[in-house]
């Protein structure tokens, strides 16, 4: 599969809405700490994954706002599930941490900090693993529209282990780290920063998913999913 990635850079401005898009987009994740709009985004996320699989030349719109909700709490779900096992390492590894640094006593604070930074370092490694085939499962589930399938072992291992998937997965980690660093530098102006930040984030974002539904599409050879309308089942 060839990757255009100047077309990908450019794909959230290739429709019409895209104002409207990108804001949207943006505002609801500026006020994702109020969950719902986290959820919401989440569900846009999951048909930007099946317009990729599609290479569809735009991305998709908000609209059909209670199947974007829906689908939003199943990815919500899905990426749970996933990072459950680096949560509990987290949980473990940095609370007995702190209560080994809570002893008061020299050595339990030199064995406190080296189990949080330790804890901290495994868990973040785990917590990228499972994303990597967290990603996976949430494209199946955006192609086959029930959650079970997002835990469908034989399809996660097979996708996840190709080099189809693989390369546009490292591209698209690729847009959101260059807009990691651009938001750092945006952060140098105290609260505008901030806000531009969050916009450019959902941009790549947008980018990055278009690039992973390619990928689960290319690995797959499925092709033929509608942008929206999938049927989300238990």
């Amino acid at each position: 599969m060839a990757l255009d990635i100047e077309a990908t850079a450019k794909y959230p401005l290739a429709s019409d809405d895209w104002i409207k898009t990108i804001g949207i987009g943006g505002v609801l994740t500026l006020f994702a700490v109020l969950f719902v709009p986290l959820l919401l985004v989440y569900g846009y996320l999951v048909r930007v994954l099946r317009a990729g699989m599609r290479d569809s030349p735009e991305p998709p719109v908000f609209d059909e706002w209670g199947s974007l909700l829906r689908e939003g709490v199943m990815a919500f779900v899905v990426i749970f599930v996933y990072q459950l096992i680096p949560l509990i390492v987290f949980a473990v590894t940095v609370g007995g941490s702190i209560a080994a640094m809570a002893t008061g006593s020299r050595a339990g604070a030199g064995l406190g900090l080296a189990g949080l930074f330790g804890g901290m370092m495994i868990s973040g490694l785990l917590a990228l693993v499972f994303g990597y085939f967290g990603l996976v499962g949430l494209a199946n589930f955006a192609h086959e529209g029930t959650l079970g399938s997002a835990f469908d072992v034989a399809v996660i291992k097979d996708v996840a282990l190709s080099r189809e998937y693989a390369i546009p997965w490292l591209y698209g980690v690729g847009f959101v780290f260059v807009a990691g660093v651009v938001t750092s530098v945006l952060n140098v102006v105290p609260v505008l920063g901030a806000i531009v930040g969050v916009f450019v984030v959902f941009y790549a974002q947008i980018c990055a998913f278009k690039l992973w539904g390619m990928g689960f599409s290319a690995a797959t050879g499925v092709g033929d999913t509608p942008e929206t309308g999938a049927t989300v089942a238990v």
